[in-house]
């Protein structure tokens, strides 16, 4: 006689199922070993199971949003919506989560993406600019004050010891910084930071939202 144990996986026919075999002509002791092992394998089944799902949904927040999910989001979700001449809604640059949080990961996406969008009426992207701007300077002046710092530090006007109050920014790279800007005339924007010696991607993710150029 020849028994096994079956669980998890998939046989010719489609069936779930994976197969080992246990000794034949069991006793008592043995089918109850085999009764705890079965238990213990299903323990161990689920567990990993709720690790892996776990992972995907941490995983998943990291990305964006799919078609599904920002279909899913409230007319509030987005920074502006426009309506064309056929009657069809379009809603353009999602930033609130379906909770209605600020999700800063999209809305740094909707302000890069906003010059990329086709506007039926120009006002309407010159309100939404105001308003995801509005959403990022709250954020970074929010950033600051957790971070220790009275406001976000211009760098067109911060001297060294200012700069230097910014996390990885010592004495070295604070006057890396301001000779930067005196070289090309100040800067246009934060992500010209990374083009200052000394600021990698790391220091520059750290610093981002604690700055400002105007």
């Amino acid at each position: 006689m020849r028994l096994s144990l079956q669980f998890g996986g998939v046989d010719e026919t489609g069936s779930d199922i994976t197969e080992i075999p246990l000794i034949a002509g069991m006793g008592k002791d043995e089918m109850k070993q085999k009764d705890m092992l079965i238990k213990s394998l299903k323990r161990c089944s689920l567990g990993i199971a709720g690790i892996f799902l776990l992972f995907a949904a941490s995983s998943a927040l990291a990305e964006e949003w799919s078609q599904r999910y920002t279909e899913s989001l409230p007319d509030s979700s987005f920074a502006a919506i426009e309506i064309t001449k056929n009657g069809k809604k379009i809603r353009h640059l999602p930033h609130h989560n379906h909770l209605g949080e600020l999700d800063i990961y999209h809305l740094k996406i909707a302000l890069g993406k906003i010059q990329q969008v086709k506007w039926i009426d120009p006002a309407n992207f010159a309100k939404a600019k105001v308003h995801l701007e509005q959403h990022y300077l709250d954020y970074k002046q929010k950033r600051a004050k957790d971070f220790g710092l009275k406001s976000t530090v211009n760098i067109n006007k911060a001297s060294a010891k200012e700069l230097m109050q910014l996390p990885h920014i010592g004495e070295k790279r604070a006057q890396n910084i301001i000779e930067y800007r005196k070289t090309h005339g100040g800067f246009k924007s934060v992500g010209e930071l990374r083009r200052v010696p000394g600021i990698g991607p790391k220091i520059f993710k750290d610093v981002e939202g604690l700055v400002t150029v105007e």
